[in-house]
């Protein structure tokens, strides 16, 4: 196939932020390890870490570092002392994603040790070429240990050797671990342009609470000419492949493509949350343009923040700047509300998001390429697919609930293709309209509530810059061997904002990030009312009173009415909270408590010891419980009796005498956002990390 570097500069660049884009796995060379050396899952080699080979590894990715026995004794110290006897269970992470797992089993599969392509940065006033990698633990870490680079086949290194160590993880929202190797733009080219191969080395040496460790290595080949590609169109110089020597122009300009109104499914939303979607589009038309710094033109209708939540949390229309998908309510903000199955709250089997819009590109489409087209994989090019990660690590995509991906999609894409005489111009518009029930992903509990979560839509195409076969052959006197010669396979992307570590210079990486909204207190909560008596939260109606106070003056009690009621279901674990003064409590864990001065936190990061708010005054928590939970769960939304509530106040209530957020407080507080300093790093440490933790300050500059 010989590439061309018009299609190229359009397309290709753009690709290659994807998680996977345009890497694909190589064999690992057998390693004789005592432990797991077959053990491989997705280009991934585990290895046994209490080997000699594996240690003296370690010691010199340590040495080469800066970390010494005289700065690091503890990491020298967990180097040579083997780990607790290995259960069964210690390769879960390995797994591939499973439907039918229980909760706790779901908790297992939110591991990750992925490249996460490469993209030029802008550092100050300097531009850098980078490559990444990914690492995220299921269980609770004492240190992370990674370096990663990328090399030609000749193993010299075209970025540099980055090697980053974390400690431990101060919250299961932290388990995310991410480093980069970089290059100057003109280093970077100048080796790629000689290279044969290019490939990405990675590794994460992890050292868990428990006494176990883990050895992980990954190498990945990349594709050479989109790389250069890529270095190309940014230094505009020259790029070299086998057949031609060629130079990055401007693309000709592009006549506006009317793309007409939106109109949202019916049948996605049901008739009455067709009609509430119909004011997200206004204009009665869209000019589609190639804007400066675009590779593309696209126009994304689904997923898209649609709603936001006025001052008193009800929906209406506008753009909150992020995506909101409820999983067991539909309250305030919610984008995607939630979708029962015959009318139970606990019978949702699956999260499901629709995706719809489409992409206008200067080249001929022949067809959209799939998992099962092997002709991807002898072009390191990715195939079409959804995918969903989650900060916290987890990672599914569309591609995983389907045995053929193919058959089961491509009824959603369409391609119309036109030529333009005037500019002898090819012109593809490629659309694509999946419906929510066919967009599936993992089960509720998969998807955690800590952050926001990025999607990316990549599109593997076959194309040919110069038109369909008559087009060019009529146009540029191409055909036969001569024009399938020119032939390319490529991916393009739309993603997140929030998608780390993608290219963030093309306009394909401006949708708002994903978030998953959960509610909230137990069934059989017990609500403090307005004359004093206690009533089971499941039996309150709108327009009931109750005891609260303002966010404001917590410790200001007044009478409040409710103005709304969530109910839904939790799928994770819930917080069992036990108080001195004999108050039990179970919410969920990021429903927000008051602690003592009225800030609120999460109930999951509440300890036992610690001074909350209760009626009447202060309690200590002396039990802390996770405990699995399958009722429904409520919250209710607070306003004042003569309706003059504050723009953005939230209100508190006592549940079973504990006193807790309402919805409004809840949506505040959902996400957590906590930078930890040093002093917090060294009261979560084992006193014995505190020396390897404060040099780091120091070598790890």
């Amino acid at each position: 196939m010989k590439f061309n570097l018009l299609a190229l500069a359009v397309s290709s660049t753009l690709a290659l932020g994807s998680i996977t884009a345009h890497a694909q796995p190589i064999a690992q060379d057998a390693v004789k390890v005592s432990l797991a050396s077959n053990m491989q899952q997705d280009g991934v080699q585990y290895l046994d870490p209490d080997s000699a080979e594996a240690r003296a590894e370690l010691a010199d990715m340590f040495a080469d570092a800066g970390w010494t026995p005289q700065n690091s004794p503890q990491l020298y110290k967990e180097l040579h002392t083997p780990q607790k006897l290995v259960s069964n269970d210690l390769f879960a992470t390995a797994r591939t994603m499973n439907t039918a797992f229980s909760t706790q089993s779901d908790k297992e599969l939110e591991s990750l040790f992925s490249h996460l392509g490469f993209n030029i940065v802008q550092e100050g006033s300097t531009k850098l070429f980078k490559v990444r990698l990914l690492n995220s633990e299921p269980k609770s870490t004492k240190m992370t240990v990674m370096t990663i680079r990328l090399v030609n086949e000749k193993g010299e290194q075209i970025t540099t050797k980055q090697t980053s160590r974390f400690f431990g993880d101060a919250s299961a929202s932290a388990s995310r671990k991410l480093i980069g190797g970089e290059a100057t733009l003109e280093s970077a080219y100048d080796y790629v342009k000689k290279a044969k191969a290019i490939y990405g080395e990675g590794t994460a040496y992890v050292l868990f609470n428990d006494g176990t460790k883990v050895l992980k290595k990954g190498k990945v080949k990349y594709d050479r000419n989109a790389i250069l590609g890529m270095l190309s169109k940014e230094l505009g110089r020259p790029m070299t492949n086998k057949n031609t020597l060629v130079s990055v122009k401007p693309l000709p300009p592009i006549k506006p493509i009317i793309i007409g109104p939106v109109e949202p499914d019916p049948v996605l939303f049901g008739a009455e949350q067709a009609h509430e979607f119909k004011y997200a589009e206004k204009e009665s038309l869209q000019v589609a343009s190639f804007a400066a710094n675009n590779f593309f033109d696209h126009v994304v209708n689904h997923p898209k923040d649609w709603k936001k939540a006025d001052g008193n949390n009800k929906n209406v229309s506008g753009q909150d700047g992020k995506i909101m998908v409820c999983l067991n309510r539909d309250y305030g903000d919610c984008d995607y509300p939630m979708i029962q199955a015959g009318g139970d709250y606990n019978n949702i089997p699956h999260v499901t998001i629709p995706f719809q819009g489409q992409i206008t590109l200067p080249t001929y489409i022949s067809k959209v390429l799939f998992k099962e087209d092997g002709v991807l994989e002898n072009n390191n090019v990715q195939p079409t697919d959804v995918m969903i990660q989650g900060k916290d690590s987890f990672v599914d995509k569309l591609s995983n609930h389907t045995n053929h991906v193919r058959n089961s999609f491509s009824q959603y894409f369409n391609i119309n293709y036109t030529f333009d005489a005037d500019t002898w111009m090819p012109m593809s518009v490629l659309s694509w309209n999946i419906p929510r029930d066919k967009g599936v992903f993992a089960k509720p509990g998969i998807f955690e509530r800590r952050q926001d979560a990025y999607w990316i839509l990549n599109i593997a195409i076959e194309e040919n810059w110069m038109g369909s076969p008559s087009d060019a052959e009529l146009y540029f006197g191409i055909s036969g061997d001569d024009y399938h010669a020119e032939t390319g396979y490529s991916s393009y992307i739309i993603a997140s904002t929030e998608a780390p570590a993608l290219p963030q210079s093309g306009a394909v990486y401006e949708q708002a990030p994903l978030q998953f909204s959960y509610s909230c207190l137990a069934e059989g909560s017990l609500i403090l009312m307005a004359d004093g008596s206690s009533v089971a939260i499941e039996t309150l109606n709108i327009g009931d009173l109750v005891t609260g106070a303002s966010e404001f003056s917590p410790k200001t009690q007044e009478t409040l009415r409710i103005a709304d009621i969530s109910v839904g279901v939790e799928h994770l674990p819930m917080i069992q909270l036990t108080t001195d003064e004999g108050q039990v409590l179970t919410l969920t864990e990021s429903h927000p408590v008051l602690r003592e001065g009225g800030q609120p936190v999460w109930a999951l990061n509440v300890k036992e010891g610690d001074k909350i708010q209760v009626n009447g005054g202060l309690a200590t928590v002396t039990g802390y419980e996770q405990v699995d939970y399958k009722d429904n769960v409520y919250n209710l939304k607070l306003e004042r009796v003569n309706g003059d509530t504050e723009q953005d106040e939230s209100f508190v209530m006592f549940a079973n005498g504990i006193s807790v957020g309402d919805l409004a407080m809840q949506s505040e507080n959902e996400f957590d956002t906590h930078k930890e300093s040093v002093e917090d790093v060294l009261k979560r440490l084992p006193v014995e990390w505190h020396t390897d933790y404060l040099n780091s300050l120091n070598t790890d500059k």
